[in-house]
């Protein structure tokens, strides 16, 4: 049976015999290494670096926008000349489509006044003559003459009605008058017109 061997450890004892006076405390440092301490510096420094950056980027960002303002800014007052001019053009365009309009209005009516004059002059009577034609509405005319012979508005009346453009025909008004010392007669009329007159034709 082997023999055992003992291990002895050999114990180094420090005393220091300096007076108490003279003596320097050691400094203790561990601290710095205790993970209790490093992980929360790293998670601050972290922390600190991250909140820079990210204040640095905001910055940068708010001082990029100002700047792309300031120039589109600066362009629209460059372009607000131009812009003034496209609003005069847009109102001169809307005034010249009212015209348009108007003229295309009476272009569609054009055939109906064109019948109609022809078919008022074509009847009328030899001692007749016309005074006013005014339009009421839009079917809607009144005419107003003069003539020596009372028949003939009677007359004038029953081939008015006759025509291609009058619906009907009615005596408004008929009184006498004095011209060069004769007689004659002032008459007012009311003319109701087709409505599908344009269409015809």
């Amino acid at each position: 049976m082997a023999a055992k061997k003992e291990i002895k450890k050999d114990v180094c004892i420090s005393i220091n015999l300096l007076p108490a006076e003279y003596r320097k405390a050691k400094k203790d440092f561990s601290w710095a290494t205790d993970r209790r301490t490093i992980w929360p510096t790293i998670c601050f420094i972290v922390a600190a670096v991250a909140l820079w950056m990210f204040n640095n980027h905001i910055n940068d960002t708010q001082n990029e926008m100002n700047s792309e303002l300031t120039r589109i800014k600066e362009e629209v007052e460059r372009e607000r000349p131009l812009l003034t001019k496209i609003s005069d053009l847009e109102t001169k365009q809307g005034i010249i489509n009212t015209k348009i309009n108007a003229l295309k209005s009476i272009q569609v009516s054009k055939k109906r006044w064109v019948v109609l004059f022809e078919n008022v002059s074509s009847v009328l009577p030899p001692n007749m003559w016309l005074l006013s034609l005014v339009q009421n509405g839009e079917l809607d005319l009144e005419i107003k003459g003069m003539t020596f012979d009372f028949s003939e508005v009677a007359d004038y009346m029953v081939k008015l009605e006759k025509q291609v453009s009058v619906q009907s025909v009615s005596l408004v008004t008929i009184s006498t008058t004095k011209i060069d010392g004769e007689e004659a007669y002032n008459f007012t009329i009311k003319v109701i017109l087709k409505r599908d007159l344009d269409s015809e034709g």
